[in-house]
């Protein structure tokens, strides 16, 4: 992982996407499939001992591996050969059983998977949680009203905790599919050099089982050449990413100074300053998740081309995809880390969402007259009305009310509700509370 990728992820993530963690993962591939092995009568029990045994005191560089397994183009090559080595060492008969009807794909499929799998519990964790507090902050703004924006100019007023369980609603659809989807993908890979395990026979499906108990997977027949669950998977972690953007990209827009509406933190010495600007506090946590959502939908895309592999192996999309989901998992993670902050930290400007609304001179709610007036009229006459009305706001600079009972004496006293913030919020509760309880029921 170069220097600037480093500074986006995700502690944890990067943890367990590490080459270390990988190397490990392959090593604790071949020692359950020893072992499963043994179980079943198809190796020797000393064999799958002494194997086992190699698989954990066994250390090998991941930097020399890497460098070595450009002469076959992977990495399990030079990591069963340097098992094998290992093995003979104290028991030559033992070696023979090493990595025994296996195949590296079967080697780098599981690694891959056991190195994504405590991501995914991670990812859980995070959603879970988000989801739990901007629920929270949703019912505390549940009466700030604000501006809605759509082709980002200012449209039919929302509440502030209306946007926000929206974001929470998103965040939880999210987590559903992702567990899903996880339970199904995060399983053992092990089917041989054409996926039918023929070094086996009748034990396959029983050594298969096994690895798939030690190792803490699902247990699925081969999936080495149609790899649609774990696409599927990847694609689940590129939503969430993406969803985070969404909602970061909200969050970034309403810091801005001029509009002043959130904040992804309370400002905080230290965080989010500039290298030249000293007065500066940028919407870091925002920026990191924007970034992440950035990257996820061309990593996806190279996941996908690359599904349209060859025969029983494929030929460099196989290949590719390796290399691929590990930076689409790591730019999830960095967007669950951006999430995480900004869930824990949101700050709402009641006041200035109050003002922005005010400054409009009641322009935002020209739907909801029109929609008064046309009880006494047709659709288009109120519109047409309204739309005239609010040229005449704009141009004389006054408020749309007292354009419209100037207009029509006879409206005054009839349309106070027409404007009342508190009717708004009163008319977006059920709203609220029906966003908020797809939530409790998922």
């Amino acid at each position: 992982m170069n220097i600037v990728a480093r500074s986006f992820a995700r502690d944890s993530f990067a943890r367990a996407l590490s080459a270390e963690a990988f190397v490990r993962a392959m090593l604790d591939f071949e020692r359950a499939l020893a072992e499963a092995e043994a179980d079943a009568g198809v190796i020797p029990a000393e064999a799958a001992r002494v194997i086992a045994k190699a698989c954990a005191d066994l250390r090998p560089a991941p930097e020399a591996i890497a460098s070595e397994s450009k002469r076959s183009g992977s990495l399990a090559v030079p990591l069963v050969k340097a098992l094998t080595e290992q093995v003979a060492r104290v028991d030559a008969r033992a070696a023979a059983f090493v990595h025994y009807g296996s195949t590296s794909q079967d080697v780098l499929d599981t690694a891959l998977v056991l190195c994504v799998k405590p991501c995914l519990a991670d990812a859980d964790s995070v959603l879970a949680t988000a989801v739990s507090r901007l629920s929270d902050h949703a019912r505390r703004h549940a009466g700030v009203v604000m501006l809605g924006r759509t082709l980002m100019q200012p449209a039919t007023p929302i509440t502030a905790g209306l946007k926000i369980a929206r974001w929470a609603a998103a965040l939880h659809r999210c987590r559903l599919r992702l567990g899903v989807a996880r339970d199904r993908a995060l399983c053992v890979q092990l089917g041989g050099a054409v996926g039918t395990l023929d070094a086996l026979g009748d034990k396959r499906a029983a050594v298969r089982g096994g690895v798939a108990e030690r190792l803490g997977l699902g247990e699925a027949r081969a999936w080495h050449d149609h790899r649609d669950e774990l696409l599927r998977l990847m694609a689940e972690l590129a939503i969430v990413t993406i969803t985070v953007g969404k909602i970061a990209r909200d969050v970034a827009l309403l810091s801005q100074a001029e509009v002043g509406e959130m904040l992804e933190s309370a400002p905080t010495k230290g965080v989010g300053g500039s290298s030249a600007m000293p007065h500066k506090r940028n919407p870091v946590a925002c920026l990191q998740a924007l970034a992440a959502a950035e990257r996820v939908p061309g990593l996806m895309a190279t996941l996908l081309s690359g599904a349209v592999g060859e025969h029983e192996r494929a030929l460099g999309g196989w290949q590719a995809e390796l290399v691929t989901i590990p930076e689409l998992v790591d730019a999830a993670g960095g967007a669950l880390d951006a999430l995480e902050r900004i869930a824990g930290g949101l700050v709402v400007n009641a006041e200035r969402m109050r003002a922005n609304l005010e400054s409009l001179q009641g322009l935002v709610f020209s739907e909801r007259l029109a929609r008064r007036l046309s009880r006494d009229t047709d659709r288009a006459s109120a519109q047409a009305l309204v739309d005239d009305w609010s040229a005449v706001a704009v141009k004389e600079r006054r408020h749309l009310k007292d354009v419209a009972i100037a207009a029509r004496p006879s409206l005054a006293g009839q349309i106070d509700d027409v404007f009342s913030l508190d009717a708004i919020v009163g008319e977006l509760a059920p709203v609220l509370e029906e966003t908020l309880a797809g939530i409790a029921e998922g």
